[in-house]
């Protein structure tokens, strides 16, 4: 039987074109998968870098349309990114979530979507190709694992992406609620002159929402806000072309109310989003500018009135006396005092008074024309300037002679308060301007002495300054300076004249008198300088220096036993010393340096001083008197001599006016006018004192009138200290 013959299919060959086969279709399976994975990676990549530039090109105008509410720019944005045919949908949100544009398009039917829908899942995110089971270790399991691997590292990146964009936009938001919430004003301008941002204080200010103000021009908006449009922009061309930081001093704004801002402004250069504008930062410094112009209000006007004070009044003299020496006209200069005016303060009060004040103010600048200018200098003092009175000095003089009378008559109009009528009237002095080349200062001292003549002729009148009353003011210019240097170099002295008890012609004092001896004129006579002493003021220094003279001059006599017990030092104190507000204190720490004897000084003071202020003087006296200090009353006779305050001052001593003793022997009114004021005196419980006793017989007179103490020629004339206590020495 013959063996059967082998089959093709068992043939060895036919295995081998099989094993052959498979092994080049899984090679080729093999080579097209690692290509398909290649390509699927380089398209990957492709895809990638082109999403990238779509995004870079589309974030600055979508971010901007975001940002300027743009919807114009908002939809170019859309639509130009619904032009690449991998993007379907496109949404653009602003700040707070609102939908601000959006768009789409139809996708395209894939003819293999069904095989696309079968290896993708369904669930939000990028879906993942289905895994082949674990068993399976061929290529297909590692490819579809390497794509579901790469597409957990695109969902990640994505979802990286939009945390990164939320935060964004969560601290763009932070950032815009800060700026708008700055005490400052914020904007940024492009170079063009348009509003690119602006904070809410800005906005509120120009009476516009930051959303309104933006792409507006800064001529539109600020057309009635800021008075140099023009500046404006070329400060933001400096900044942006320039690259530069500017700082502006001060700008003044208005507001959309209409309140007028000064701003202190800071212009730097930003770069926002795709250009570079001006970023300004702008401070409101009104209130310091207000601050400032109050206070140079007040450092050139009165706090009560309103007039110009010292200061101004000054600068705007010089000022005209130059213009009119420039265009040869003549001015005038008139210092008005009101007359008693201190009576209206006294019984009415300082309210009352400062009223009257305001209406006087009020009348003088009433009174003259609008060039002309009104001052309050201190008090009761005022000056007017005339300017541009006439050419010729004469005509000028006769105009101001007729403005200053008007001036008189309308102040002395009845002024009504709380149905009362009070009436002030006021005392004017006149100079005419430029004369001589005098300087502001020089006319103010001859208008305001002037007015003195007028108040010692008896007030409520004119008078101008003339020849004589200029070197009256040169030469107490000149012994004013002279007086200052005395003080400082030691010129005065101080004479005692002996004050004697008429029955046992015992010494039982002195007075000190002021004298000054001058280094080339000699001795000059206290009637030529106590006056100026008096008016310059210099006589609150020089009394003090007389109060601690005459204290170490005590001091030294007791320790020497020159001076006994029950003895006193008299001093004269002037009325501007005594109504001082510091007096009593000067007076008790000097008591307090100089530890002098028990009761030995006495202070010697007029009627004048205590009748004007009777309740200030008496508070003063009792004061002085419990640290030991008596008072006297000098020149009794002359004044007001009324028992009522007499009676009621703490004086001890009633000194006769030397006037009335001299004529004692020859003129019988003098001697019942001096027994007179010894018996008051004497039922008052005072002691007498006599001046001016140069006669036996005048002394006898004054010891039958019951007279205690004498002073004068008689006993002995003011000496210095050396012959005094060689007085005491043989006494």
């Amino acid at each position: 039987m013959r063996d059967k013959a082998p089959s093709f299919f068992n043939g060895i060959s036919f295995q081998l074109a099989k094993i052959g086969i498979i092994l080049a279709f899984v090679l080729s399976f093999l080579l097209s998968s690692v290509q398909l994975y290649l390509d699927f990676l380089n398209q990957e990549k492709e895809l990638e870098s082109l999403i990238d530039r779509v995004v870079k090109v589309a974030t600055p105008p979508a971010v901007r349309s975001v940002s300027t509410l743009d919807d114009e720019l908002s939809y170019e944005v859309v639509n130009g990114l619904l032009r690449y045919g991998f993007i379907y949908e496109v949404v653009i949100y602003d700040d707070t979530g609102n939908v601000l544009a959006q768009g789409s398009s139809t996708r395209p039917e894939v003819k293999t979507r069904w095989l696309t829908s079968k290896i993708t899942d369904n669930t939000p995110g990028v879906n993942r190709l289905t895994q082949l089971p674990a068993q399976r270790k061929d290529e297909l399991a590692q490819l579809i694992a390497s794509s579901n691997q790469l597409l957990d590292v695109v969902e990640l990146s994505l979802a990286k992406r939009r945390a990164v964009e939320l935060a964004l936009r969560k601290s763009e938001e932070h950032l815009r609620q800060i700026i708008d919430h700055l005490p400052v004003m914020i904007g940024a301008r492009n170079i063009a002159g348009y509003y690119l941002f602006a904070n809410k204080a800005l906005a509120t200010e120009l009476g516009y929402t930051p959303e309104q103000m933006r792409n507006l021009h800064v001529r539109q908006l600020l057309k009635n806000s800021v008075f140099d449009i023009d500046t404006m922009l070329q400060n933001d061309y400096r900044v942006i072309r320039g690259n530069e930081e500017l700082d502006v001093v001060e700008e003044r704004f208005v507001t959309a109310t209409g309140k007028q801002l000064f701003l202190q402004t800071h212009i730097m250069p930003l770069a926002f989003y795709d250009e570079k504008v001006a970023l300004i930062v702008s401070v409101d410094i009104t209130e310091r500018k207000n601050a400032q112009a109050k206070m140079e209000f007040m450092a050139h006007h009165d706090a009560l009135t309103g007039l110009p004070n010292r200061v101004q009044l000054v600068e705007r003299l010089e000022h005209e006396l130059r213009r009119a020496e420039r265009h040869g006209y003549f001015g005038a200069v008139l210092f008005i005092d009101l007359d008693q005016f201190k009576t209206i303060n006294d019984s009415l009060g300082h309210p009352v008074g400062d009223r009257v004040l305001e209406v006087v103010a009020s009348r003088l600048q009433q009174s003259v024309r609008e060039e002309d200018l009104v001052a309050r200098l201190s008090g009761d003092e005022f000056v007017v300037v005339l300017t541009v009175l006439d050419q010729n000095i004469e005509t000028a003089a006769l105009r101001a002679g007729e403005i200053s009378e008007k001036i008189r008559s309308i102040i002395s109009q009845p002024y009504m308060y709380d149905s009362m009528e009070l009436r002030v009237t006021c005392s004017v002095g006149v100079v005419v301007y430029p004369d001589k080349n005098n300087s502001v200062h020089e006319l103010l001292r001859y208008a305001d002495t002037a007015m003195y003549q007028v108040k010692e002729k008896g007030r409520d009148s004119i008078e101008f300054f003339n020849e004589e009353m200029a070197d009256k003011v040169s030469r107490q210019l000149t012994m004013e300076g002279d007086l200052h240097r005395a003080l400082e170099e030691g010129h005065f002295q101080l004479y005692y004249q002996p004050k004697i008890d008429i029955k046992s012609n015992r010494v039982v004092g002195a007075e000190a008198l002021l004298r000054w001896h001058h280094p080339t004129k000699g001795m000059v006579s206290p009637v030529e300088f106590i006056p100026v002493l008096e008016t310059s003021g210099m006589i609150i220094e020089v009394g003090q220096w007389v109060l601690e003279d005459a204290c170490k001059t005590l001091v030294k006599w007791h320790l020497s036993g020159l001076w006994q017990e029950g003895m006193r030092l008299s001093i004269n104190i002037s009325p501007r010393q005594f109504r001082r507000v510091a007096f009593v204190d000067d007076v008790i720490a000097t008591l307090e340096k100089y530890q002098i004897p028990k009761d030995s000084l006495d202070m010697e003071i007029t009627e004048g001083i205590v009748i004007q202020r009777v309740d200030d003087a008496i508070a003063t006296m009792t004061t002085l008197s419990g640290h030991g200090i008596s008072f006297s009353l000098d020149d009794f006779g002359t004044g007001y001599s009324s028992i009522s305050y007499l009676k009621r001052l703490p004086v001890s001593t009633l000194k006769i006016d030397r006037g009335f003793v001299r004529d004692i022997i020859e003129d019988r009114n003098d001697r019942v006018l001096v027994e007179t004021i010894i018996t008051m005196g004497r039922l008052l419980d005072m002691e007498l004192v006599a001046e001016g006793v140069e006669e036996e017989e005048q002394l006898a007179i004054l010891k039958s009138f019951g007279c205690d103490y004498y002073q004068g020629y008689l006993s002995s004339q003011p000496i210095p200290i050396e012959r005094f206590e060689t007085f005491l020495g043989k006494k």
